[in-house]
């Protein structure tokens, strides 16, 4: 019976001495659910932008006598008062900038944040370490 123990008590030294020695090893959890984290981004847009004259302005007096002579002095008119300027306005997107991540390793189910999609599985370092 002495004996027993003594093999059984070396038995329990070598292996908690070997779990000890392998620490933490890498494996595979299921994904359970990913949820995206999504920013609200500001990016500067530049446009052109022209306001035309008034075509009732005109003088009474700048009128011709002939219909093409009007059109081209309204077009004249048309071109020296149209007044442009460039704007810069913020426009407003959405990016995701981290996913939020739950998976399950044997039965223990567990939720971080991680900065790439991590698809069905990922990788996840386990630690052993023996019981108090």
């Amino acid at each position: 019976m002495k004996r027993q123990l003594q093999t059984l008590l070396v038995f329990c030294i070598c292996d908690t001495t070997g779990l000890a020695l392998a620490g933490a090893f890498r494996s595979y959890a299921t994904v359970v659910n990913v949820q995206p984290i999504m920013e609200t981004v500001y990016d500067p847009v530049t446009r052109r932008v022209c306001t035309d004259p008034d075509g009732a302005s005109r003088e009474f007096t700048e009128l011709s006598a002939t219909i093409g002579e009007d059109i081209r002095r309204q077009h004249r008119l048309w071109q020296t008062h149209r007044s442009c300027s460039t704007i810069t306005e913020r426009q407003a997107r959405e990016r995701v900038t981290a996913y939020r991540v739950t998976y399950r390793y044997r039965g223990y189910t567990s939720t971080t944040q991680l900065s790439y999609h991590p698809g069905d599985r990922m990788p996840v370092n386990v630690s052993l370490s023996p019981l108090p």
